[in-house]
């Protein structure tokens, strides 16, 4: 791998973001805009338009590297290439061991003997939906990731029911009704404090459950166009939601 500087590697992982969240068809270059006050970026294939400071000396070393191409004009040009995707990409596989970071400590949860003999069914399902969101044709599978965070979520309800035999809906589609069985068994043996956590978890549960069915069917509902961040948001939550709830319980 090249041998960036933090601010280049930061700078880097925003474009390569920023490019997967636009539709394919309406992708293109990030513009530099240069001022007496600075420089920034701007990329108009998003909703609502996006722009950030960006030095460009940076993104010359990036472009030297080949992670960016360089257009010349009097508005210079900048695109993500294929090597930039792939820094991207190693870079994330080498930070997802750090435990500072609250993500990397939710797919350490999620990632242990413990969770996984628990819970086996639903963390095949998300560990499917984490590759598909990391892989290089993330943008053609978002909806699929939709579908397998929801069959990830029911499979956890499910095995958490069994586990604590607890009495609850017995249609494993109605995940919602089956943690809130769950969490009011627990709930009986809490403080009033500790008691109030797990309503609020439940809420918690009911929205990622929404934002599931959401992904699932593309935003129909909505009349919104999916994006990556979208399917990031979903996989990283269903995570959080699902080891909150296993702490809990």
């Amino acid at each position: 791998m090249a041998r960036l500087e933090p601010e280049q590697e930061a700078l880097l992982v925003t474009m390569v973001e920023i490019h997967r969240q636009v539709p394919r068809e309406a992708r293109g270059p990030f513009f530099l805009l240069q001022t007496m006050g600075g420089s920034r970026i701007i990329h108009p294939g998003l909703r609502n338009g996006w722009q950030a400071e960006a030095s460009k000396s940076d993104l010359d070393i990036l472009a030297r590297y080949g992670l960016l191409a360089y257009e010349w004009g009097k508005t210079p040009k900048y695109s993500v290439t294929p090597e930039g995707i792939g820094y991207y990409e190693a870079l994330k596989a080498e930070r997802a061991g750090r435990v500072e970071q609250v993500e990397s400590e939710v797919t350490r949860y999620l990632d242990s003997e413990g969770f996984q003999r628990r819970h086996p069914r639903a963390f095949e399902l998300w560990s499917q939906a984490d590759r598909s969101l990391w892989g290089s044709d993330s943008q053609k599978q978002l909806t699929t990731i939709g579908h397998v965070i929801r069959e990830a979520m029911q499979a956890f309800a499910t095995e958490l029911v069994a586990q604590l035999g607890v009495e609850a809906d017995a249609n494993p589609a109605h995940d919602i009704a089956r943690i809130r069985a769950v969490l009011a068994d627990r709930r009986a043996k809490l403080a009033d404090t500790h008691a109030a956590m797990l309503d609020a978890l439940l809420a918690y549960w009911g929205t990622v459950s929404d934002l599931a069915q959401r992904q699932e069917h593309g935003a129909q509902r909505e009349g919104e166009a999916l994006s990556w961040e979208d399917a990031r948001r979903l996989v990283f939550q269903s995570a959080v939601v699902m080891y909150e709830v296993d702490r809990s319980v």
